[in-house]
């Protein structure tokens, strides 16, 4: 017998059908994208829709015989369902650096996973003072151990968030870990920071509870006083010397020096490097990129074998990573110009090419070693 052919009927709802599950995909990239947190949240939910269809319809079919590990095993799906769909909304909450939606994400996070213990609790009624009150008991305590840095993460979360301490965006250091790099993801348990060569970094977030770290991201946006400059250039002692007034006046005839302040600073008999110390802040004083407050500091630290030490430290208006940089190298190539001004030099250890290309001569002839006494 043949069979009937589908109605008109029949082939529109299974070609509106078809249509349906064919467009959802961009449906949830559309509701996603949208500005509006409800139309997010919606995209979140059809991008894990079939977990939650199939407890669903397990739910239904099991309620009658009340079978315990059909509710456990909806239970956990339903959880891992709010997990899956709150990390698709924190990425982007992330991108948009909405700080807000990101707290309350995971305060949402938080609440499921305590309603999700309790569900499971009530589903398995467990009895006090019985062998199933007792092995709980002990999976707790087990689970506390292990989980300790999870649930450590989960308070230094919450502290950070609340006090402002972490953000989207941030530039932070945490010295001890060799982090550094920009915030990019926050969750309960991790922080996930873009390093500067491009590569992602993830650690627990108690680590920025319980040690030190750093936040530049005020001073990133020029909200400070300026970016800090620290150098420190060691010069060889061995040209150390005073000033004649030839030298005096070499210096004060110079094009790229101040002739007022040479002759009211540099005198014969000083110390160049009195006198060069002297021009390096003068210049750092006068300097556009340059902020005096809250300290401009040109000193010299305690002699080493190396040599003699003179620190810079210096803050920097242009607190941008590429623009501080690039002042700073000015500034760096500027100071080695000017030591030979002043008969300075740079201390370097010797390497082989020195070795090579010193003045000293090897004599074929043997010294003749003469013992003078001394009357």
């Amino acid at each position: 017998m043949n069979k009937q052919p589908r109605s008109h009927k029949d082939r529109s709802f299974a070609y509106r059908a078809r249509q349906f599950f064919s467009n959802l995909p961009k449906l949830k990239n559309q509701l996603l994208s949208s500005k509006k947190p409800g139309w997010q949240i919606l995209g979140a939910i059809f991008n894990y829709w079939l977990p939650v269809f199939v407890a669903v319809l397990l739910i239904l079919l099991f309620t009658p015989y009340k079978y315990t590990p059909i509710y456990l095993i909806c239970d956990l799906v339903g959880f891992c369902w709010i997990c899956a769909t709150i990390r698709c909304l924190n990425k982007i909450f992330s991108l948009r650096h909405q700080e807000a939606r990101i707290t309350i994400s995971q305060i949402v996070l938080l609440l499921s996973f305590c309603i999700g213990i309790a569900l499971m609790l009530y589903i398995l009624d467990i009895k006090k003072d019985t062998i199933d009150y007792y092995v709980l008991a002990a999976v707790g305590a087990v689970s506390l151990l292990v989980f300790q840095n999870t649930l450590r993460s989960v308070v230094a979360f919450f502290y950070l968030r609340s006090n402002g301490l972490l953000r989207i965006g941030d530039w932070i250091e945490v010295p001890s870990h060799n982090i550094n790099g920009m915030v990019r993801m926050i969750t309960l348990t991790s922080v996930t920071i873009e390093n500067w060569d491009t590569t992602s970094s993830t650690f627990p977030t108690y680590l920025l509870h319980a040690e030190h770290f750093r936040n530049n991201q005020k001073m990133l946006q020029g909200r400070t006083l300026g970016r800090r400059m620290l150098k420190t250039f060691t010069l060889d002692s061995g040209w150390i010397r005073t000033l004649d007034a030839d030298d005096v006046r070499r210096l004060c005839a110079m094009p790229e020096l101040d002739s007022n302040f040479c002759r009211s600073q540099f005198k014969p008999g000083m110390l160049n490097m009195e006198a060069f110390r002297l021009y390096i802040y003068h210049w750092l004083m006068t300097h556009p990129k340059v902020s005096q407050h809250p300290r401009l500091v040109v000193r010299w630290l305690e002699h080493t074998s190396e040599g003699l030490p003179l620190q810079l430290y210096v803050f920097l208006t242009d607190t941008g990573i590429m623009p501080f940089e690039w002042q700073q190298s000015l500034i760096i190539e500027h100071f080695v110009k000017a030591l030979s001004w002043f008969g300075l030099q740079l201390y370097q250890k010797p390497a082989g090419y020195d070795a090579i290309n010193n003045n000293i001569h090897i004599m074929q002839q043997e010294a003749d070693h003469v013992t003078h006494h001394v009357r």
